[in-house]
């Protein structure tokens, strides 16, 4: 098999919790919603022109990683698009684009560029991932998940022959070459079931009054009721009855509630929610979402959330489709979490250390306890209190409108225009992509090691180029450049050693170093003025997708959790503003200054690292 299907088969599905990726599909879609939410006559508006200069800029920068192929088939479609003048021909243009984007014709494409990209020598995981981006956008929700199409083709790629056979279900029609591999990859990539849908779903600390309650498509029962009526005994006939009877073997986690719900300590509620006919995809989320909705009403009345425990299974044509594997109660309320508990104890100790004294001065101003509290609540989306203590959870979309309030405060604490700390985050946040992925390609022949060949020298070598310091992997450059003969002896795959080799290239060519920090930034311009748009929609209630929202919700974080730092370092530290801001601008600009006098970084690492050990 060759290395380059693994290499495929590595980066095509998405890591597990990644959000949608945005990429020239959601762009599109993006200036198509807006036009159809604008008014026309304020179409030519200086506000609306800004803002459609905005996207046409990101249409631009999207379309660079397109393959070769993809590219051939939508540049007509992209065509139309370049004169947004006409309000109404870019509602239809861009209705056109997205439905060109989701053809199988357009699938293929960008699958056969994403291959052919990975049979260039040295390709990185950087370059596929960008392609592999592409394909999970043209797929849609069902990219996410242990089971979507993405998951499915790249097994068609790399598993045995008996494998593919048995999860395909049917004999294979001659030998499984490397191109008969791509066919079924493609059939996998494709696939999409359609059909009527239903979901059920499990909530904690909740209650339904009488045995049944409807809400439309939405169907709440009682488990301890319905359940042994189901399961036991026929005393109470109810609609659902058979249903559950018919799916009680496949979904397992049916008998688990059975038991659960009669023990007096427990208050579960079962639900049921017919989607009508639709993908099969994304469906536990859209029923999670009309249920939330209706339980919002009930919350807004005085009642309490319900806790959904994350147990669900899939009904497409009245066959389970896919189902949690058990049932697992607590798990919003779970206690115990020493760990937990633990690292809190740990950040206390920090920060009695670290602002005692300032403390001890005098109390931190209004804006910043004011922003200290919204970032605290803009963490709650997936925050160890929402998950272990049963906090409030609030939505993306919230959090993003948090940070943005706690930065105008920031701004207003250091003295400093809001646009100038956002700017000098922005460089910021380029030299940390980039450090990211320079670091992750020295580190990448030390990632899961366990399942490769052992190695003596794999443990020694990682110890000698990196360390933990306060939780977090600190990677000597000088020393994995002094060391990378040795690293390259280490067993690897053909696209870490692609990763190595770049990295390294990174770390000990001024020149390419300087490519790198460049299309960072470019990369970065582009996420900061989606981020704008992203604030924008919010605070005007224009069109927001939620792929949208979820591309930029890391860089609202990284920047966001800066600015709180600098914020902090002012008030334990006394310095100006505008002079921490000037710190953080002149990380850029020294970097950039010893690039154009030759030195590398490796170099700079080395001197620095000889001159702390002198001291």
């Amino acid at each position: 098999m060759s290395d380059w299907l693994r290499s495929v088969a590595e980066v095509l599905p998405l890591p597990q919790r990644a959000v949608a990726p945005y990429t020239l599909g959601e762009a599109v879609a993006e200036l198509g919603a807006y036009a159809r939410a604008t008014d026309v006559a304020k179409w030519g508006s200086r506000d609306v022109t800004n803002h459609r200069q905005s996207l046409r800029d990101e249409i631009e920068a999207q379309s660079e990683p397109l393959g070769n192929r993809l590219a051939a088939t939508i540049a007509p479609l992209l065509d139309d698009m370049r004169d947004d003048r006409d309000r109404a021909a870019i509602v239809v243009a861009a209705s056109r684009f997205g439905e060109a984007w989701h053809s199988d014709a357009a699938v293929r494409d960008a699958f056969r560029d994403l291959c052919n990209t990975a049979q260039r020598p040295r390709v990185t995981t950087v370059e596929l991932r960008r392609l592999s981006a592409i394909v999970a956008s043209q797929v849609g929700p069902a990219a996410h998940g242990y089971f979507s199409p993405l998951t499915n083709a790249a097994d068609a790629l790399i598993n045995t022959e008996k494998d593919v056979a048995r999860r395909r279900d049917a004999p294979m029609r001659g030998p499984l070459t490397e191109e008969r591999r791509l066919e079924i990859a493609e059939e996998a990539l494709l696939a999409s079931p359609v059909g009527h849908v239903t979901v059920w779903a499990v909530y904690d600390r909740a209650m339904v009054s009488g045995m049944r309650a409807a809400v439309g498509p939405i169907v709440f029962l009682r488990p301890e009721w319905a359940l042994p009526n189901a399961f036991d005994y026929e005393l109470n006939e109810f609609p659902e009855r058979d249903e559950l009877r018919e799916i009680r073997q496949d979904v397992r986690w049916l008998d688990d509630l059975h038991v659960e719900s009669l023990k007096a300590e427990n208050r579960l509620a079962l639900a049921r929610v017919d989607l009508g006919e639709r993908q099969v995809a994304g469906a536990i989320e859209e029923a999670k979402r009309r249920i939330d909705a209706v339980l919002s009403i009930a919350v807004e009345a005085g009642g309490v959330s319900w806790q959904s425990v994350g147990t669900a299974a899939v009904m497409l044509d009245g066959k389970v489709r896919e189902s949690s594997l058990g049932l697992a109660l607590g798990g919003s309320s779970t206690s115990g979490d020493d760990y937990g508990v633990g690292v809190t104890a740990e950040v206390l100790a920090s920060v009695a250390d670290q602002l005692g004294d300032a403390l001890k001065r005098g109390p931190m101003p209004e804006q910043l306890i004011e922003a200290l509290t919204s970032l605290r609540e803009a963490r709650m989306t997936d925050h160890r209190d929402v998950i272990f203590y049963d906090a409030r959870r609030v939505t993306p979309r919230v959090a993003t409108a948090l940070q943005d309030h706690a930065m105008e405060l920031l701004a207003s604490v250091l003295e400093v225009t809001p646009n100038r700390m956002a700017t000098a985050l922005a460089r910021r946040e380029a030299l940390a992509q980039a450090d990211r992925q320079t670091l992750g390609g020295l580190m990448g022949p030390f990632n899961a090691a366990w399942s490769r060949e052992h190695h003596e020298m794999r443990r020694e070598l990682e110890r000698a180029i990196s360390h933990y310091s306060a939780g977090f992997l600190v990677v000597s450059v000088a020393k994995a450049v002094a060391l990378r003969d040795e690293i390259r002896e280490l067993p690897m795959s053909v696209l870490q050693r692609a990763d190595l080799e770049d990295a390294i290239a990174i770390s000990t060519d001024p020149g390419r170093e300087r490519q790198l920090l460049e299309g960072s930034w470019r990369e970065t311009t582009v996420l900061r003025a989606r981020h704008r748009r992203a604030r924008n929609a919010i605070n005007h209630g224009l069109p927001l997708s939620p792929t949208t929202l979820g591309s930029v919700r890391r860089y609202s974080d990284e920047t966001s959790s800066a600015a709180l730092q600098i914020a902090l370092t002012w008030f334990k530290n006394g310095e100006s503003g505008a002079a921490l801001l000037e710190r953080e601008e002149r990380a850029w600009t020294e970097r950039m200054a010893r690039i154009d006098n030759g030195e590398s970084w490796a170099a700079e690492k080395a001197r620095d690292e000889a001159s702390f050990s002198s001291e």
